[in-house]
């Protein structure tokens, strides 16, 4: 039986949950700081929602995906430590936790790598809509976890999502929908395996993140958590740049609002989501970042510039629906 992990009350002391994680403030009630949680994951969802736009002009401006994974882990990392430091909180975690943070960082390591480079060789609605088959892997994994129950009904939705997958990604892979049937031309196909393999990796470190996170979130700061986690993310990003490279600055003007503004985007994007996490179950914090897809492609749209045909949205918003559908079937089954 799955059951909605509450929030510690000498850890979430704020009206809004997440920023009592953050700031110490008291907490007015239980159902507030449930919502408050929905909230400030809602208001993170908006934030890593424009990373990767961000990451498409600093990658233009002549930065490379990895001067923005690292300047993300250590910018975080430096924030969080300046807070904690500031709130007097301590830095040490019982063993089993600080255990967690390893694995921990190693989905965020595959989280931020995969995604951050995916768009460096596909477009930005593309790597969104592939990293949308995480919602797919959090049921699974919960799944087999015995964490939550597929019923078939939930079975049937998560195929229609997959269905609408391919939809979204149909003219990049060669398929062309149409009312006259459904044609394959391998010629026509445009996707960057590359591209394609970096956005799945991320999906994947997202999934075991959502769906096992937060059990390691109780009971302790999350925020402490975090720092570990970013700490040891530096270390292995840091060991990769010194071995292989590929380290370099922005060029341009354009270049270097991409490069802040990803890294900003990046810090309160997992601010807001390590501390809703605490309150939040796997199916709620999947449900609301929902919205994650549609605000990447608006924004790719309107400020990159990216040509997004209607079979691609047809095909997301048929993703999103079965995704929405199936969680909050599973919702009402617990």
């Amino acid at each position: 039986m799955h059951h909605v992990r509450q929030p510690n009350p000498t850890r979430c002391k704020a009206g809004v949950i997440c920023w009592g994680s953050i700031l110490n403030h008291p907490s007015p009630s239980p159902g507030r700081s449930h919502w408050g949680a929905l909230g400030l994951l809602f208001v993170g969802t908006i934030f890593v929602s424009l990373i990767t736009t961000f990451a498409s002009l600093a990658y233009q401006g002549g930065a490379t995906p990895m001067l923005l994974v690292w300047s993300r882990f250590t910018a975080l990392m430096i924030v969080l430590g300046l807070i904690l430091k500031a709130a007097r909180v301590s830095f040490k975690l019982p063993k089993r936790n600080m255990r967690a943070t390893l694995w921990i960082a190693l989905c965020l390591m595959a989280m931020s790598v995969g995604y951050l480079s995916s768009v460096a060789y596909i477009k930005v609605s593309l790597a969104v809509i592939l990293l949308y088959t995480y919602p797919l892997l959090v049921a699974v994994f919960a799944a087999l976890s015995g964490r939550e129950r597929i019923s078939p009904l939930r079975a049937l939705l998560l195929v229609t999502a997959f269905l609408g997958l391919v939809i979204a990604l149909g003219q990049d892979i060669g398929l062309q929908l149409d009312l006259g049937g459904i044609a394959f031309d391998a010629g026509q196909m445009t996707l960057d395996w590359r591209g394609a393999a970096f956005a799945l990796i991320a999906s994947l470190g997202v999934a075991a993140f959502v769906t096992w996170g937060g059990a390691y979130l109780d009971d302790v700061d999350s925020r402490v958590v975090n720092f570990w986690a970013q700490l040891w993310m530096i270390g292995l990003a840091t060991v990769y740049v010194t071995i292989v490279g590929g380290v370099f600055l922005p060029e341009t003007g354009l270049g270097w609002l991409g490069y802040l503004g990803a890294t900003g985007c990046y810090v309160t994007a997992m601010i807001c989501w390590f501390g809703s996490m605490k309150t939040l179950s796997p199916t709620e914090t999947a449900m609301t970042l929902n919205l994650e897809p549609a605000i990447s492609l608006v924004a790719a749209t309107l400020v990159l510039g990216e040509a997004t045909s209607p079979q691609q949205w047809i095909g997301t918003l048929i993703l999103l629906i079965s995704i929405i559908f199936s969680s909050v079937t599973g919702r009402h089954k617990k």
